[in-house]
């Protein structure tokens, strides 16, 4: 039989991700984009933690990303926002 995750495992999940620092050269590299931002972005906040996903729970495809954009989620937060990824897979 087949159970679907709960809402409480997702979010323990996205916690998991957000939190994560198993990477030290992806830490310094991602903390150091959000510190260091692009002259386009310089008056934004950054996320500049790892990215966790976003969507339907139940969906029946799930693209991952492979990694999050400098510019894009790792200053927004969320995958596939604010870079051409973004652009090409939501038009």
């Amino acid at each position: 039989m087949h159970t679907e995750p709960s809402q409480t495992a997702w979010e323990v999940l996205e916690n998991d991700i957000t939190t994560c620092n198993k990477c030290p050269r992806l830490v310094a590299w991602r903390e150091e984009v959000a510190r260091v931002k692009r002259r386009a972005f310089q008056n934004c906040a950054y996320w500049g933690k790892p990215v966790p996903g976003f969507g339907d729970f139940n969906a029946r495809l799930l693209i991952l990303g492979l990694a999050p954009g400098a510019h894009g989620s790792n200053r927004t937060g969320r995958m596939f926002t604010g870079d051409s990824s973004g652009d090409t897979l939501f038009s």
